[in-house]
C-alpha cells in the first residue's frame, strides 16, 4: 500500500508551537513605539508608571491608596519635583526642591490661591517717632522700636501703609503695639484692606506678637490692593503710644 500524503508528525508540530509561543513571550514585552495617530486611553482606574534601572520610580500617574488620582514626576535620587496630591481629601499642585521642601504650591486647606511660598508685604511708616525731633535731631541715635505721641492719635491715623497683589486668603504680621509711656490711655490697631478692616485689637501692655492670621480672601487675585495699619485711643492719657511693624506676610 501506498505511503498516505500527511502532515508532519504530531511531534514536529507540538515543537513548532512551542517556538511559536517563545517568541511570542519574547515580542510582549514591548521595547519602542511609534504613535502617529490617536494616542493611548487607560481606563477604569489604570496607571501609567516609569520605572528605571535602579528600580526608582520616576513617574506615576494613577490612582493612589484611596481611588484618587494622583501625579508625580521624581528625580533619580526619588525625591519629588512635581506632584499632583491630595490634602485632607483636597486636590493641591506642587513643586519641590532636592530637600523636599515645597517651592510652590496652590491652597488645598483653604480651597483656593497659594500656600507656598508665604509672600512679604512691603510696608512703609507714615509718622516720624517722636524722638526725631528737635533738640538734637541730626545727632543719630538708636531705640528698641517706634512709637508716637499720643496727642497725634485724637482721632484714627494711619501709621503704616502698603500695597499687595493679593495672592493668599490670610495674612498676619508680627507687630510692637501698645502703651510706650503712660499708663492710662488704650490704643486700638486696625489692620485694612482697601479700607476694610480685616483685624483689629487693643494692647494696654507692650507686646511684640505675631497677630492674626486674618481672612483677606475677598481680594484674592485682585491687585494694587491699599494695606494699612492704623491707630485709635479707645481711652486718651498722656504718653506715647508704640507701633513698629516687623513683618507682614500674606500666607495660606
Amino acid at each position: 500500500m501506498g505511503q498516505l500524503n500527511q502532515p508532519s508528525n504530531l511531534v514536529d508540530r507540538v515543537s513548532k508551537l512551542e517556538r511559536a509561543l517563545e517568541a511570542f513571550r519574547k515580542l510582549s514585552g514591548l521595547t519602542s513605539a511609534i504613535i502617529r495617530r490617536g494616542g493611548i486611553t487607560l481606563l477604569d482606574d489604570s496607571f501609567l508608571k516609569v520605572v528605571d534601572d535602579q528600580g526608582t520610580r520616576i513617574l506615576y500617574i494613577g490612582p493612589n491608596s484611596e481611588g484618587k488620582q494622583v501625579f508625580a514626576l521624581r528625580r533619580e535620587n526619588g525625591t519629588v519635583i512635581l506632584q499632583g496630591d491630595y490634602f485632607a481629601g483636597e486636590p493641591f499642585f506642587a513643586m519641590r526642591d532636592q530637600n523636599n521642601v515645597i517651592l510652590f504650591s496652590d491652597n488645598a486647606a483653604g480651597l483656593g490661591g497659594m500656600a507656598r511660598p508665604w509672600l512679604p508685604i512691603p510696608m512703609y511708616p507714615k509718622f516720624v517717632m517722636e524722638s526725631d525731633v528737635p533738640p538734637n535731631p541730626e545727632l543719630g541715635f538708636t531705640y528698641d522700636y517706634m512709637y508716637i505721641d499720643n496727642t497725634q492719635l485724637a482721632s484714627e491715623k494711619i501709621l503704616w501703609q502698603g500695597r499687595a497683589s493679593v495672592l493668599h486668603k490670610f495674612v498676619e504680621l508680627r507687630v510692637v503695639t501698645g502703651r510706650a509711656i503712660g499708663g492710662s490711655h488704650v490704643p486700638r490697631y486696625r489692620l485694612k484692606f482697601n479700607g476694610t478692616t480685616v483685624g483689629q485689637w487693643t494692647d494696654i501692655g507692650l507686646s511684640n506678637v505675631i497677630r492674626g492670621p486674618y481672612d483677606i480672601s475677598e481680594w484674592l487675585d485682585q491687585n494694587d490692593v491699599s494695606v494699612q495699619l492704623t491707630c485709635s485711643l479707645d481711652t486718651g492719657g498722656a504718653g506715647s503710644t508704640a507701633c513698629q511693624i516687623d513683618s507682614v506676610y500674606m500666607r495660606q
